[in-house]
This record gives structure tokens, sequence and C-alpha cells, in this order.
């Protein structure tokens, strides 16, 4: 009988980065109040960029941008901007914030494309006090990543709107787990479902039955 072979997998690196979205489902807050803190100036937002030109300057990849400037993506009232112009960005190591001069009108940049580095945030967490909890008793790992998922779900509600039916909603969030999953299991839809009932009557402005 041939020996069964053992595969091992190095353990992944911790997350790196945090959207905004995914810190207000962390904190329990709006968007707005995340991206209110890292323009007065207690958080650093980081982005993402192609090669622009800064004068004479070529700058690439992660960067710091002014939240401030593109606090219309994050308003507490009304609709939100669905994208902004990053005019000015701040280089790794470097304490002058550089204009964007190629792209002449700045270059375009989504909500989604915001992020928050993991170190900095923690440290802000702990300053606060924020993930405190009371002590309960040790048991086993939830068994599907519903928090992941609710983190992410907030982010597309919030991004692409919400679908025009429970069922596509459900369906949507069933993908997420099919592609997300670390285990490969996959809650079926009737969990689903129940999980979402109470929250698709909230964003169709209905009472829970």
């Amino acid at each position: 009988m041939p020996h069964a072979k053992w595969s091992f997998r190095m353990p992944l690196p911790p997350i790196a980065f945090y959207s905004i979205y995914e810190i207000a489902v962390r904190w329990g807050c709006h968007p707005a109040d995340v991206a209110g803190w890292a323009a007065a100036g207690h958080l650093q937002v980081l982005a993402g960029i192609p090669p622009v030109r800064c004068g004479d300057e070529t700058v690439a990849g992660l960067v710091e941008v002014p939240m401030a400037e593109l606090m219309p993506m994050f308003r507490r009232y009304g609709p939100c901007e669905d994208q902004a112009r990053l005019r000015r960005i701040l280089p790794p190591g470097s304490s002058i914030w550089l204009q964007i001069t190629d792209p002449s009108e700045g270059l375009p940049i989504r909500s989604s494309d915001l992020l928050l580095a993991a170190g900095s945030l923690q440290q802000f967490e702990e300053e606060r006090d924020l993930l405190r909890r009371p002590a309960v008793s040790t048991g086993a790992s939830p068994r599907y990543e519903w928090d992941a998922m609710y983190a992410w779900l907030t982010w597309f509600l919030y991004e692409k709107g919400i679908p025009d039916t429970k069922t596509a909603l459900v369906v949507l969030v069933q993908d997420w787990f099919v592609q997300n999953s670390k285990s490969g299991e996959v809650p079926d839809e009737s969990t689903i479902r129940k999980r979402l009932t109470s929250l698709w009557h909230r964003l169709r402005g209905e009472e829970p039955a």
C-alpha cells in the first residue's frame, strides 16, 4: 500500500492592510468617522498608485494620501462621490507633499483604494483600548468567516448599492464564501438566508417579520 503523502504549508503572514470599510465594521462606526479621524491626523491612509509625474520626479507604489481632500467620498448624509481626484501625495520617508503634474487633472481614486496599515492601526487601537472585550471562555473557532464576510458586504453595499432581490443578495454572499473560504467549506443557502433576513428588511426599510 503506497504511503500517503503529506504536504505542509507555511502559515500566511498577518494581514498588512485594511480598507476603511473593514475598519468601520471592526469598530462599529460609520466609514465617515474613520475617514474623519484620518483627515484630523489620527490615522495614516495609503494608496497604491501607478507611476505619476510630480514635477521632475516619477512616483509609484504605496504613498500617503491627504484624506481631508478626499472626504466627499465619505459623506455621512447625502450621496457620496464615486471617486475623487488625487492631486497630492506623500512618498514613503518624505516629509514634503508632492503635487501630481501628470496627469494634470490628478489621479482618479476610489474609496475602496484607500488603505490603513495594520501596524499603525494596531497602535491606534492599543492607545485607545478599542479592542478590549470581557473575558469569555475559550471555544472552538467559528466554522465560517462571518465577520470578514460582513466587512466585505458593508463595502459592497456602500459602493454598489442594494441588490434587487433577497435571492440575489444570498447568491452574492454565497459566492464570496466560495472565493474566500480557507477550509473550502461554504454555508448552505438556507443558513445564509437566515443570517441575512434581518439585514435585508432593514436595507429595504421594512420592519422584520
